[in-house]
């Protein structure tokens, strides 16, 4: 379904390791909408009931139901910005 680099696992594993709040869960949701169709992104979260639940190279997302079909051929990787090291994801129906 989706796939995630060396540098977003280690990445994910850390957030994880630090987080102190009971119930959060690395969660892939829509930040909003695109021209090609939901903007994705991964964060900490409470889990949902309806959320889908894979678990991808040691990492378990929850996955809102709403958008889990927009994770086709998409690729989570940790990257460098202009606000220090992120996690994004990288859609297969991206602006073109």
């Amino acid at each position: 379904m989706f796939t995630i680099t060396p540098s977003a696992v280690e990445m994910i594993k850390e957030i994880v390791e630090k987080s102190d709040k009971e119930g959060l869960r690395i969660t892939i949701c829509s930040s909003g909408v695109g021209c090609g169709g939901p903007t994705l992104k991964v964060e900490m979260r409470a889990a949902m009931e309806d959320d889908f639940v894979e678990t991808v190279k040691g990492c378990t997302f929850h996955i809102r139901a709403n958008i889990y079909s927009n994770l086709e051929g998409a690729l989570i990787d940790a990257e460098d910005s202009f606000w220090g090291k992120r996690l994004h994801v990288k859609t297969s129906y991206g602006c073109m």
